[in-house]
């Protein structure tokens, strides 16, 4: 008996240890997140996949640093990422940082409109993730934006945990590594599913706090200003596909914080004040962003793709909703019927919850609000993916904008937050019942096998796979409805970092596109010739930008087809280029020629002759072109073959 009662306390007092720890651990956040951000700026660390660079542009120059990633791997399928997010922001640092960048594609592009990039506007405002390459060049810029991203949503994902759960901070702490380490935000991180996670967070955040702390006039305007700053970076992510259900679900929050909040606040004159500047702020960045861009965002909303997409719900196999339950395997092993990104997703319990449900909220609404707005935003998007609507109704509601994908991105996204609040909910209640826990345990894990062996996912996942996802799904089910907190909140932690914190490698610097040979040698070709115009073969659409060389073909986020007239007068083939589209260029004696790769890609076939229409003065080309010249227009070979038989022509006309 007395050894029982020394082995108990010995286990309140590790517990209580704990707790210390992990208080002191949250009480410092801030000055650990400071300290950590500025340890990535000093030694330049992020975690962008540009080492793929290496695969087409091998040859560094002796200064070079070949090991740029110093753990994991770049990832090929991130190409959004490495072939064109971040080389937009990378020309931007190479050409003054201009809101119409000139340089990518013979017209230029609209920095506002392509993909959010750097440049001296007002809408750089908006994008903190940016201001990195504003205020420290390239390298640092670019660790500033993985570095503020992820550890920024770290800290706001711990205030939405606060807002979730009652302010409990154990539970809020989980959620802050839940929700950023998730296989959806680390394979989307460089795109507008992380960008509008951020956004949606700070603007929810700084409007809830506002309230929330509101005697404190300083808090006020500083929770203001965050609303605001992330209210215009979430309109300008210009991603409807996201950003109607994101909106949607922000108007649940704010109801709910409404009913929460309704009879704790008076406003005052301050507020008139405070409110009114945000939102003169949010006014005048986003309508002097998009009147200024209003031109690029009407092509972009007039191209064949995606411009033309509509939407009535209904196209997403009921099977693959369980997709959660493989992301854990896509860092190892890259999925065989689609991708990696498409495919990833939050984990989550809403199966658990849905089946508890009329427990949950039958005559308990006002009291469980945010369960209740969460789980009907949930079983909506569960609907749309399901179900044929009018396109009417699609329309209408603007859903028409949200292709079953984007959907379930929104689903998944949340029922993590729906999860979050129904831990807290089902810790502060009695135990369910033996009857009841085995029921709710037998129907997930059947619903789990069901979708696992017998839908697309067994294409992907072996017997062994299947039987450990059951296993460790189960156990979490258990610990959760059991009480377990500390054996639940370390299982899950360690799925969630087991899942998400392999995706991207950590890597250091910018030398995979700088220190290269063909890199040195353009930019030494381009500071004693300036602004003329280049054309590359394969990748080059993409790298040639970085170095600030002007490239007739890079990625064009705005097509403009005045630009395609020297080729195609009648516009035979602007279905091909009237899009969102890399477009890569092969150089040879065939006529001008047009073919689509793909629905984000197309290739223009180019004679002397054709470059002579656009003025191309240099070009990067994989073999050999001298038999080409002509007696009107020389070929003047000045690099290659290198290792990857890339040669640089200078053409004379």
């Amino acid at each position: 008996m007395e050894n029982n009662q020394v082995q108990a306390k010995r286990s309140n007092s590790k517990k209580h240890q704990l707790s210390a720890a992990i208080d002191r651990l949250i009480k410092a956040r801030f000055l650990i997140a400071l300290a950590l951000f500025i340890f990535i700026l000093v030694f330049k660390i992020h975690g962008s996949s540009i080492n793929m660079w290496d695969q087409y542009v091998s040859d560094y120059t002796e200064d070079g640093d070949k090991q740029g990633v110093i753990l994991g791997k770049p990832r090929p399928i991130r190409s959004d990422e490495w072939m064109v997010q971040t080389p937009y922001s990378l020309s931007q640092t190479q050409t003054g940082l201009k809101g119409h960048n000139e340089v990518i594609t013979i017209d230029g592009q609209d920095m506002v409109i392509g993909y959010n990039s750097p440049a001296l506007n007002l809408a750089t405002l908006a994008k903190p993730f940016t201001w990195g390459y504003v205020l420290l060049g390239k390298e640092r810029g670019l660790s500033w934006y993985w570095g503020l991203k992820l550890i920024g949503l770290m800290l706001l994902s711990f205030e939405i945990g606060l807002i979730l759960t009652k302010r409990n901070k154990y539970l809020a702490l989980l959620t802050s590594v839940w929700i950023p380490f998730s296989a959806a935000i680390q394979w989307w991180f460089v795109s507008p599913v992380g960008d509008l996670v951020f956004f949606t967070f700070g603007f929810l955040v700084g409007i809830y706090n506002y309230f929330y702390y509101h005697e404190n006039k300083r808090w006020r305007v500083l929770f203001s200003l965050l609303a605001s700053i992330c209210a215009s970076g979430f309109i300008l992510v210009l991603y409807p596909a996201l950003q109607v259900p994101f909106g949607y679900l922000i108007l649940f929050f704010l109801i709910a914080f409404f009913i929460d909040l309704r009879h704790k606040v008076k406003l005052d004159k301050f507020d008139v004040f405070s409110i009114g500047l945000a939102v003169f702020i949010t006014g005048l960045i986003v309508s002097v962003s998009l009147i200024t861009s209003w031109d690029s965002l009407m092509g972009v909303l007039h191209t064949i793709y995606p411009g033309n997409r509509v939407s009535v719900g209904g196209d997403f196999a009921k099977k693959d909703i369980f997709l959660f339950l493989t992301n854990w395997k896509m860092q190892f092993q890259d999925v065989v019927y689609s991708n990696n990104s498409e495919l990833s997703s939050f984990y989550h319990f809403f199966f658990v919850i849905v089946l508890v449900s009329p427990w949950l909220f039958y005559k308990k609404i006002k009291e469980n609000i945010y369960g209740f707005l969460l789980f009907m935003f949930s079983l909506f998007n569960l609907v749309w993916m399901s179900v044929r609507f009018p396109t009417i109704f699609a329309k209408v509601t603007l859903w028409s904008y949200v292709p079953e994908e984007r959907a379930y991105l929104a689903f998944s996204f949340s029922a993590i937050l729906l999860s979050i609040w129904f831990i807290q909910f089902i810790w502060e209640q009695k135990k369910l019942s033996l009857v009841s826990q085995v029921g709710i345990i037998g129907i997930n894990l059947g619903l789990y096998f069901f979708a696992l062996y017998k839908g697309n996912l067994r294409l992907y996942l072996s017997k062994l796979d299947i039987i450990m996802i059951l296993l460790f799904a189960g156990l979490l089910i258990v610990l959760l409805l059991n009480k377990r907190k500390y054996l639940f909140s370390i299982l899950l932690v360690g799925i969630v970092l087991f899942t998400g914190s392999g995706v991207n490698p950590v890597a250091r610097g910018v030398d995979a596109v700088y220190e290269k040979k063909i890199a040195q040698t353009v930019m030494e070709i381009e500071k004693k010739d300036p602004n003329q115009v280049w054309a590359g073969e394969r990748m080059m659409h993409a790298y040639l930008p970085m170095l600030g060389v002007h490239t007739f073909n890079g990625t064009a986020f705005t097509p403009n087809l005045e630009s395609w007239k020297p080729l195609d007068p009648t516009g035979k083939y602007e279905d091909v280029y009237n899009r969102y589209s890399h477009i890569y260029v092969e150089i040879g004696n065939n006529k001008p020629q047009f073919e689509l790769l793909n629905a984000d890609a197309f290739v223009v076939r180019l004679g002397l002759e054709s470059l002579k229409k656009y003025n191309i003065k240099y070009l990067v080309t994989y073999e050999t072109i001298d038999t080409l010249a002509t007696e009107t227009i020389q070929l003047k070979q000045l690099y290659g073959p290198d290792t990857n038989n890339a040669y640089i022509y200078q053409v004379i006309y």
